[in-house]
């Protein structure tokens, strides 16, 4: 169980040409990690960030005066990877395997009394590698590396909206909805998108079943179709591990 403070750049020239920066307190997240013959872990994580370019200002609509909302972006994250320990020297660990991930994205740009929801969605195969470290009964530390190789890739359309989304918004559900945008993507391999998430780690061990410590993740995205996305999201987190 993890939960901490975050910081998010993004760019994304499909909405608009500034970089939009904001820290967010809304980032928590839950592992599961089995190790055994093979390494597994699901993963799955939470973020929202609130930007605004400007102060909040008022605005009139019918004469009724009003306050302008920032910008909402929330951010899921579901991960899984498999792999196997190729290297294993007592106090270091080397881990390589597969890796399946989904990263979904909704964006809410509100400018005043008119607003434009957008979205953003990659399911990924790659593969990822880790390397833990443990000096003492006590003491861990790690950093793992996940990179997505080839991603089935959906994104809002240039100009925002256009007659295809307007129709995946005419059904008025929300699941419905996203599968009509999800399936309206297409395979995008590192040409146009490259996207990885970077860990790095320390823990303390408490007792046989807890453990509690920090850490660090960067999460990078590099899209160029239909126009381009630069976005960095880096996380600290404070977690606590239960052993059964």
């Amino acid at each position: 169980m993890s939960w901490g403070p975050g910081h998010l750049t993004r760019q994304d020239l499909v909405f608009s040409p500034f970089i939009h920066n904001d820290p967010g307190f809304l980032n928590a997240g839950l592992d599961y990690t089995r190790l055994a013959r093979n390494f597994q872990q699901l993963r799955i994580r939470y973020s929202g960030y609130a930007p605004m370019l400007t102060e909040p200002y008022e605005f009139l609509v019918h004469g009724e005066l009003q306050t302008a909302w920032q910008h909402l972006f929330t951010f899921i994250d579901l991960d899984y990877m498999l792999g196997k320990r190729i290297k294993s020297t007592g106090r270091l660990h080397l881990t390589a395997g597969g890796l399946f991930t989904s990263d979904i994205q909704a964006l809410n740009y509100v400018y005043g009394r008119l607003g434009y929801f957008g979205y953003y969605a990659a399911i990924g195969l790659g593969g990822f590698l880790r390397l833990d470290y443990r000096p003492g009964e006590k003491h861990g530390f790690g950093t793992a590396l996940q990179v997505p190789f080839a991603s089935w890739a959906a994104r809002s359309p240039y100009l925002v909206n256009d007659d295809e989304f307007i129709e995946n918004t005419a059904s008025h559900s929300g699941v419905r909805t996203f599968l009509d945008f999800l399936g309206d993507g297409e395979i995008a391999t590192w040409d146009r998108l490259q996207y990885f998430d970077l860990n790095i780690y320390y823990s303390y061990r408490l007792n046989a079943r807890w453990q509690v410590g920090a850490g660090y993740m960067l999460e990078f995205i590099h899209f160029t179709s239909p126009r381009n996305l630069l976005s960095a999201e880096n996380t600290f987190s404070l977690y606590a591990t239960i052993r059964f």
